[in-house]
């Protein structure tokens, strides 16, 4: 009677011998580890980059900042300037009414 449930070709040359199977098992777990080092490698390379990327944004952002608290320093300056030729031009079109000191 033919079992046609499990599938037996294959093992007329008979079953591989305990060494066989481990040198197997020794290749498959080298080649895995190949695999592991050339991910490990591509990693490496990338986490560099990354870090070279952080350096020149942060220099980057640095020089920003310095910049942004100039302008703001300027503009701020400019405005009260604008502020005061303002009231005085005010104080002139319609005539000062602030109370002075009288000698």
């Amino acid at each position: 009677m033919k079992d046609d449930l499990i599938d037996d070709s294959g093992f007329e040359l008979g079953l591989p011998s305990r060494e066989e199977m481990l040198k197997h098992q020794c290749d498959l777990l080298c080649a895995e580890l190949e695999t592991t080092r050339r991910d490990l490698r591509r990693a490496h390379k990338t986490i560099a980059g990354m870090i070279v990327m952080y350096r020149e944004s942060s220099t980057e952002l640095a020089a920003l900042k310095i910049e942004h608290e100039r302008l703001k320093w300027t503009l701020t300056d400019m405005y009260s300037r604008e502020r005061e030729q303002g009231t005085t031009q005010l104080g002139c079109a319609y005539g000062d009414y602030a109370p002075k000191d009288k000698a």
